[in-house]
Order: structure tokens, then C-alpha cells, then sequence
């Protein structure tokens, strides 16, 4: 009758472990964890004497343990991928050149700008008569600034030296 707490468990852990083949390492790092942990916690609560509680206890931990150790596997082999296509590129430039450089010319480019071109002016304006505070001003005219411009674009010839690429 002991072992029936145990063998339920053990059945669930080989299940998903035969199941988990379209998974991420993090997915199936939760699964194997969920299964391994409900074993552990049936076993521990079996000798407890609450081998369900155990179990539910053992699989929330196992999946969290398991989720974040298959993740940091993924994120492991994500890095070494990224390296070895690192490696591959450079040993790419390096066979096509003989010394992984490519020699350009000196040459003439054109490169686009852009400036701001200023079209302010200034504009009369007649300003009433007004208090401030106990003091009268006059109506009188004022000179203001009306700001205004666009962007004109424009390229340019630039020479680029002989360089290595």
C-alpha cells in the first residue's frame, strides 16, 4: 500500500519526460522539475502522512526549480550559438581578402546634408493701451521677432582616402 503514492508520481515524471519533444529547455526543464518534485514531495509527504499535499508542494517547487534551470540553459546555448556565428563570419571576411581587409580606393562620395535655412522677420505690431497694476502704458507699436525657417538639403562631394575595410 506504500508504494502506491510513489509509483503514481514516477508514472507522471516518465510521461511528460516522454512528451516533452516540441518544448523549449525552459519548458521542459519546468515539466521534468514538476515530476521530479511531486515524486519527492510524495515520498516526503508519505512519511509525513499527507503524501497529496507533499506532492503538490514538491511539483509547484520542481517547476519552478526546473523552469529556471532550463532557462538559463537556454539562454547559455543562445550565447554559444551567437558566438559560433561570430567565429564563422569572421573567418568568412578573412578567406575572401587573404588578410581579412579589403582595400578601397581613395574616391569622391556625395553625402546628403541638411541645414536650416532662417527666415525670421521682424513685424510692426500695434499693441493697446494697458494697465499694469496702477501704471498706464500707452497703445504703441512693437517690433516682434516671427520666427520661421524650413530645411534645405543639399549633398555635398566629400573625398574619402584609401582606407581598408
Amino acid at each position: 500500500m506504500k508504494t502506491k503514492p510513489i509509483v503514481i508520481p514516477l508514472c507522471v515524471m516518465v510521461i511528460l519526460a516522454l512528451t516533452t519533444g516540441c518544448m523549449t529547455t525552459t519548458q521542459k526543464g519546468a515539466a521534468v522539475g514538476t515530476g521530479a518534485g511531486a515524486a519527492t514531495g510524495a515520498i516526503i509527504g508519505a512519511l509525513t502522512g499527507s503524501p497529496a499535499m507533499g506532492a503538490a508542494i514538491g511539483a509547484g517547487a520542481g517547476a519552478l526549480g526546473g523552469a529556471l534551470v532550463g532557462d538559463h540553459l537556454d539562454k547559455k546555448r543562445e550565447k554559444a550559438e551567437y558566438a559560433q556565428m561570430e567565429r564563422e563570419l569572421q573567418m568568412e571576411r578573412q578567406s575572401r581578402s587573404g588578410e581579412g581587409k579589403n582595400y578601397v580606393e581613395g574616391h569622391y562620395e556625395y553625402v546628403k546634408q541638411r541645414k536650416w535655412v532662417d527666415t525670421s522677420k521682424k513685424e510692426r505690431v500695434w499693441v493697446a493701451e494697458r494697465y499694469e497694476g496702477d501704471r498706464r502704458i500707452e497703445g504703441h507699436y512693437e517690433d516682434r521677432n516671427v520666427p520661421s525657417g524650413n530645411w534645405q538639403e543639399y549633398e555635398e562631394k566629400t573625398w574619402i582616402p584609401a582606407h581598408y575595410e
